[in-house]
């Protein structure tokens, strides 16, 4: 494969030579957006006043990192699309401005979105793309129709919460299987900082299956697999390139029947990105803070507005508190609450049949008594009452 051009035209670079006013907003496009892409509170300026100008050596040295991370343009355009989302409360025109300022730093930089994604991201409030997360029963069917190389694959991104290039990127090295934990290398991480997260023990099982077949894979790939789609790096736990592991995704999405698309946009309503999401939405639910799920997604409280920075020990101890929210196909344990409101309601069930019991103990007596027939026992009751009510009068 060879090797990616060296992509070098800063901010700075790019704005040179424009009118003063489309430098001036192309500008000031683009530090927003690479301070949002960076999770920075603030804009960094170069004095601490707040009518300083922006510190441009700093946004031109992230505008360099970020041209060079390991982005595909599915990437690039995700981010676009997420930028314009978290901004669409600004005037239409405001989001135009910075929809053509990123894509046209981005081509001169030689990194070309799709036509059709850049043409159907909307703006004005809008909604830029419909996707959600995947549901428990969706996740288990497309699981069913894939390999198991596709199959330890989407484990390992819903239980981790990786992004499709991260899960792409790690090597056996980056991965314990022993505890399921993975560090994200700066090189394969979206906003270049390292961080570590972890894989649920269902995936971990899966992940393991795929490891003792993953030589023999490699073996039979090299000879018989599509040169574009296999990467030859048996460091690499899932050697495939991102079209390769797209387009097999799709095929398996279009035999369950869950290949819907986004009018708007033409995007898969379940394409690879949103198991991040299925991480994102499930993980709380199942108890985590939300600090430790955006530590593990490398947002450190980014869209919390938080930033409690945990430690390891306790995001590992949030996560497998909470990560049976992530099964697929294991049942979650009942928690402690769900058990002493059983065991209560079993103490009451088991009261009302020792009642029930009692009684039919008492009329099974008093049909002795009496002999079986209705009438013999009507009698009975009859001069009970009778004994009653003359007790009533006497007194």
């Amino acid at each position: 494969m060879a090797p990616q051009r060296q992509r070098t035209r800063d901010i700075t670079r790019f704005v040179r030579g424009r009118p003063k006013n489309t430098a001036r907003a192309y500008q000031g496009a683009l530090v927003k957006f690479l301070s949002w892409v960076n999770n920075e509170p603030d804009i960094k300026r170069a004095t601490p006043y707040i009518r300083s100008p922006v510190d441009l050596a700093h946004y031109n040295t992230l505008a360099i990192e970020y041209l060079n991370s390991d982005r595909d343009e599915f990437d690039f355009a995700d981010d676009l699309r997420d930028y314009l989302r978290e901004k669409a409360a600004s005037a239409p025109k405001s989001l135009e401005s910075y929809k053509a300022a990123i894509i046209s730093w981005l081509a001169e930089n030689h990194v070309y979105l799709p036509a059709e994604m850049t043409r159907r991201i909307k703006v004005g409030g809008k909604s830029l793309t419909r996707d959600r997360a995947p549901t428990i029963e969706e996740l288990r069917h497309i699981l069913n129709h894939s390999d198991l190389q596709l199959k330890a694959y989407l484990l390992t991104l819903t239980s981790a919460g990786l992004r499709p290039g991260e899960g792409l990127g790690i090597e056996w090295s980056d991965v314990d299987l022993s505890t399921g934990k993975i560090h994200i290398r700066r090189e394969i991480a979206k906003n270049g900082e390292p961080r570590d997260t972890f894989i649920s023990s269902e995936a971990l099982e899966v992940l393991l299956q795929w490891q003792a077949y993953h030589p023999l894979y490699a073996e039979k790939a090299d000879a018989y697999t599509i040169p574009d789609e296999y990467i030859r790096d048996t460091n690499r736990v899932f050697p495939l390139s991102y079209n390769g592991v797209r387009d097999k995704y799709g095929r398996v999405l279009e035999k369950c029947g869950l290949d819907e698309k986004d009018p708007t946009t033409g995007w898969l309503v379940l394409r690879l990105h949103v198991m991040r999401k299925f991480f994102r939405t499930r993980l709380p639910q199942g108890g985590a803070s939300i600090d430790a799920v955006e530590q593990m997604l490398g947002h450190e409280g980014y869209l919390g507005g938080a930033y409690v920075r945990l430690t390891e020990e306790e995001v590992e101890a949030a996560y497998r508190a909470a990560e049976s929210a992530l099964w697929i196909y294991k049942e979650p344990p009942y928690n402690k609450e769900d058990l002493t409101r059983l065991e209560r309601e079993n103490q009451e069930l088991r009261g009302e049949l020792a009642g029930i019991q009692r009684q039919i103990t008492m009329m099974n007596a008093m049909q002795a008594d009496v002999g079986a027939t209705p009438e013999a026992l009507q009698r009975l009751v009859d001069e009970r009452i009778k004994e009653l009510m003359g007790k009533a009068g006497g007194a």
